[in-house]
């Protein structure tokens, strides 16, 4: 392969630290490669130099992309996690850890104890009850505090105090402890207690710590952004004072922060730590073209935590085409893509990435009409969400076939139907209810009406409403969207989604699946005695395919470190990017940590990227506003940058804040065009204040506020402006204060 001068200035690196900073698809894995090859070749003892993968897959390509570079002897290529599991194994034997059995606390189990344990210890019987009643709201958190814990060497309680958790579940550090006591009198340890272990040991035994220390001459990690801080310690403990330690990573791709990570870490405390560190950049990306590289740098370009490195596109990549879509419906619009992408790329070549997994249900349920094979790593398919139940049993009602579950089944299911949306009744009472109505098929509300309870009036009414709904299902003409209608309205439902969830996500990705099956199923128009059997049959579509194959359906955090020839990024609305998942179970999100997220969405991709935003129409409505995201970008605009140097035009204007990257790109290329700024005027404030209705500026008007710095004027009232800044916020601002704090550009 042909090298670059920076992956060669790289290689030849032989002296004291050094750190990498390498865009998207910058082919650092080889370059690291090739650096190994030429150590070993100037005599570089191989059992002296280790290299940390930031996960197994990572580790077996790499150790295999060794393989065919070099022969002889290989160092050690190890991850983390397999690293602290080799030391624990050395401190048991020694005598300093206790041993443990070989077969891991598995997720699934490790779920199930925490949540006994958060029964035994909430503290009072109400959140017992509701703990019992949302098991997945009060599980997510608990497990997220637990890695938050074991990524760090802070104790418990103090993590607690920064986690941003609300103070009803400050009983989590008590569960932590008496996790920690179960799992060692039982000799286990789960995936994170490879590295947690040895390394609070080492924490408190420094003199332990320099036994493991100064055996290495090069250490060398990868994906260095998304380091914690006990990998960190666990670093710096193994190099002690001999070895030369060479870390390579994109800070602008750390997107992992609620597992620990920070871009901190390789922005300045890796040169505050590893004095004399050499900064290199591989800028030249080989996956994708000019296009993907404009954009992603004029949008990440905003962030200001980071290293300014400018990504180019190597001549030999695809020229990847960027579309911009405009559709309300974006499954629609996705669907549409998909089936145009299958007449050239097989399916596993289609990746569309997604904000939350809510957005996926109406997206799934149209790719299983069309029967076209889908896949989703990790995640439940559309109709086994426990948000869709309800409606699901409204359904088998409705076909008169719920009568033909076995008992168990039928009381859970009355159960989850009299619980969520939850009713203000004690548990048992509720238990009691669903036995009764489990054990006939007479009708629920008659049912009901014959029990002895000691429910009040008022509680009595609530049951009975809930109920009158399983004989609503029972109409023949009633259609399955007029049901759930029915069924939202009368439950309350997305607000009772609201009040039993902690983070809006959890939210969010609730009532974002529930819409888009009740989308679906309006487009559809089924009876809703009839959709039972249409659900069985997509069931049945969904269990035919095949995990691994299909279109892949993924989660942006999920989608890091691949790369696919098609990526469709729907949803593009300001609710979804930036996202703030501002409940009170969670901190609310960076815009700089969405932008992240966001940019290694764009950078998967290699041959197609595919935009879909809200329609002008839906904007002016305000049902929708597209992301500031793209608009920071100025999509169809720079779009034109490229496509002015292959047709051989000498001048292209572009808009102010899109100008000085993209006359860098273009300089770094020695692309002949010269970029001018495109002309703008201030708007006529006399004839703004006169309008009364709410308008979109008829020309991009661009401002700068002593205080939010620079933005874009997105809509304007007789009294008010709307405007998205350059940090991602958009603020509405009365005029009468705002216009003197503000200069036209």
């Amino acid at each position: 392969m042909q090298l670059t001068d920076q992956q060669l200035s790289i290689i030849s690196h032989n002296e004291g630290h050094g750190k990498v900073i390498a865009v998207a698809g910058a082919g650092k894995t080889s370059t690291l490669a090739l650096f190994i090859k030429a150590r070993l070749d100037h005599g570089q003892n191989s059992k002296r130099l280790l290299v940390i993968m930031y996960n197994k897959s990572a580790q077996v390509d790499f150790s295999e992309k060794l393989r065919r570079v070099m022969t002889g002897p290989l160092p050690q290529v190890r991850t983390f996690h397999s690293l602290g599991l080799k030391i624990y194994q050395g401190l048991v034997q020694q005598g300093w850890l206790a041993g443990f059995q070989e077969q891991l606390i598995s997720q699934s189990e490790q779920e199930y104890i925490l949540w006994r344990l958060l029964q035994q210890h909430a503290p009072n019987k109400n959140l017992v009850q509701e703990i019992l009643n949302d098991k997945k709201k009060w599980l997510d958190p608990m497990m997220s505090f637990m890695e938050q814990v074991k990524s760090a060497l802070n104790p418990a309680k103090a993590v607690f105090n920064q986690s941003g958790l609300p103070k009803q579940c400050q009983f989590f550090v008590k569960v932590f402890a008496e996790f920690e006591l179960w799992r060692k009198q039982q000799q286990r340890i789960t995936y994170s207690d490879m590295l947690y272990d040895p390394c609070m040991l080492f924490s408190e035994r420094p003199d332990l710590a320099a036994h493991y220390a100064n055996h290495m001459d090069w250490i060398l990690v990868d994906e260095y952004q998304d380091i914690n801080p006990i990998q960190q310690f666990l670093l710096e403990t193994l190099s002690g004072q001999r070895a030369k330690v060479l870390v390579i990573g994109d800070p602008d791709q750390t997107i992992y922060e609620f597992r620990g990570s920070s871009s901190h870490f390789m922005l300045s405390y890796f040169d505050e730590h590893f004095k004399g560190a050499i900064t290199y950049e591989l800028s030249r990306t080989f996956r994708y073209g000019h296009d993907v590289a404009l954009l992603s740098n004029q949008l990440i370009h905003l962030n200001k935590q980071r290293q300014p490195v400018m990504a180019i596109a190597h001549e030999s990549n695809p020229d990847t085409q960027v579309q911009l879509h405009t559709d309300d419906d974006y499954a629609r619009r996705t669907l549409q893509i998909i089936k145009q992408g299958l007449t050239q790329y097989p399916p596993e070549h289609i990746a569309v990435l997604l904000r939350l997994w809510g957005m996926s249900a109406p997206l799934e349920l149209a790719l299983l009409q069309e029967n076209i094979p889908y896949q989703m790593a990790h995640h439940s398919w559309v109709l086994e969400r426990y948000e869709l139940q309800p409606f699901i049993m409204l359904f088998e009602v409705a076909a008169k076939v719920f009568h033909l579950h076995g008992q168990r089944k039928r009381f859970n299911s009355w159960l989850m139907f009299l619980t969520f949306p939850a009713l203000k009744i004690k548990r048992n009472q509720l238990e009691a209810i669903a036995q009764q109505l489990s054990l006939s098929n007479e009708e629920p509300v008659r049912v009901f009406k014959e029990m002895d309870s000691e429910l009040s009036t008022w509680q009595k009414q609530q049951v009975e409403n809930r109920l009158q709904l399983v004989t609503l299902a029972l109409h023949p003409r009633i259609t399955a969207h007029q049901l759930i209608n029915r069924y939202l309205r009368e439950t309350d439902f997305y607000k009772g989604l609201s009040d039993s969830a902690f983070s809006s996500q959890q939210v969010d990705d609730r009532i974002a699946t529930v819409q888009g099956f009740s989308r679906f199923l309006a487009k559809m128009n089924l009876a809703a005695n009839g959709t039972h059997d249409y659900l069985q049959e997509l069931t049945l579509r969904k269990r035919e395919q095949t995990d691994q194959k299909g279109i892949v359906i993924s989660s942006i955090h999920r989608a890091k470190g691949l790369q696919w020839p098609v990526v469709i990024l729907p949803g593009l609305t300001e609710h979804y990017y930036p996202y703030q998942s501002d409940g009170e179970m969670q901190q609310a999100t960076s815009v700089e940590s969405e932008r992240r997220l966001f940019y290694v969405a764009m950078t998967r991709s290699m041959n197609q990227l595919h935009l879909i935003t809200p329609t002008q129409q839906a904007m002016d409505s305000g049902q929708n506003t597209i992301s500031p995201f793209i608009q920071a970008m100025n999509v169809s605009e720079l779009l034109t940058l490229q496509q002015a140097y292959k047709q051989g035009e000498g001048t292209v204007r572009l808009s102010k804040p899109i100008t000085k990257l993209a006359k860098q790109y273009a300089e770094t290329l020695a692309w002949p065009l010269e970029i001018k700024v495109k002309a703008s005027k201030a708007p006529n404030i006399k004839a703004s204040t006169a309008r009364s209705k709410t308008q979109v500026p008829s020309m991009e008007v661009w401002v700068k506020h002593h205080r939010f710095g620079k933005g874009l004027i997105k809509y304007e009232t007789q009294s008010h402006w709307q405007i998205q800044f350059e940090d991602g916020s958009v603020k509405t601002l009365d005029k009468h204060i705002a216009q003197p704090m503000m200069q036209w550009l």
